[in-house]
């Protein structure tokens, strides 16, 4: 691992002829946006980088369709850019901000993040509970949501990130997680993401994702519809906690066993649907 035995470095100037490099060299090349995950992970068999540094991939822009966020921007640009942080009340800039350390997040890019899919991310549940898009490039561009994106890599195999699209976030919308660490930069044991609203004092757009099962962040669609149109309620939460804990795909490895890992799914849960509920004892993110 590492790079080594990297022999040639491309630098393609529109995504068209990144693709094209990759086509040409197949598994022998890797497309490279922070390099972490490459200088780390990458198997002997890689030989060529292709680097997007020269490919106009990042920026931040927003629009009346939501926010949309460049492929190579990232994590420090994105804690730093005023578009993210009136986002969702700054949901995912708080987010961004428990990722790794800081000089890590001065590399690591959005792409490459979403593309490496680590179980552990903190990213990929932020992003799913605000139902977020990717435009992807594959020979021709098209726009599919991130659930879909890795349901359709698990199948098929590889693609190029261009970017990120976030909706705008419903009225009174609110985001909240937390990632279980034992020290401030370690791995997280368990992650847990919630949004939602309240309207009419009852739950709107609830949803809840939780990763690190120690399997990628996913969405917990059957319980979230326990929750719509409820009232918030502690006995509400404690129901949906509890669902939750039943319906992640908990395993043992060696951050934590599957037992322990359903026990902090139902307080996790519990605990940012309560921030988000307006239930909260001072809230804790």
């Amino acid at each position: 691992m590492g790079f080594d035995q990297v022999e040639i470095v491309l630098r393609p100037t529109s995504i068209e002829e990144a693709w094209t490099q990759l086509m040409e060299r197949g598994d022998a090349a890797r497309f490279m946006g922070g390099g972490i995950d490459l200088a780390l992970f990458a198997p002997r068999s890689v030989k060529t980088l292709i680097d997007l540094a020269d490919v106009p991939l990042s920026g931040i822009d927003e629009d009346s369709s939501g926010l949309r966020i460049g492929a190579t921007t990232t994590m420090t640009e994105a804690i730093e850019s005023p578009q993210l942080s009136s986002y969702a009340k700054g949901f995912l800039r708080d987010v961004l901000r428990q990722v790794a350390a800081p000089l890590q997040r001065n590399l690591a890019t959005f792409g490459g993040t979403l593309a490496s899919g680590h179980p552990w991310s903190d990213v990929v549940p932020a992003l799913l509970i605000l139902d977020a898009e990717l435009t992807i490039y594959d020979g021709s561009e098209r726009r599919l949501s991130l659930e879909s994106f890795y349901g359709e890599r698990a199948a098929s195999g590889r693609s190029l990130i261009r970017a990120i699209h976030l909706p705008p976030i419903p009225e009174g919308g609110r985001g909240a997680f937390v990632s279980f660490t034992r020290t401030a930069f370690d791995v997280g044991m368990l992650n847990v993401a919630c949004f939602g609203s309240v309207a009419d004092r009852r739950w709107a757009s609830v949803r809840i994702a939780v990763g690190g099962t120690p399997g990628l962040g996913t969405r917990l669609r059957s319980v979230e519809t326990l929750l719509t149109d409820q009232a918030p309620s502690e006995e509400g939460i404690s129901q949906a906690a509890e669902a939750a804990s039943a319906a992640i795909d908990a395993r043992d490895d060696r951050r934590a066993s599957a037992s322990y890992r359903r026990k902090l799914t139902a307080r996790l849960v519990a605990r940012c649907l309560r921030e988000i509920g307006g239930l909260s004892k001072g809230g804790a993110r």
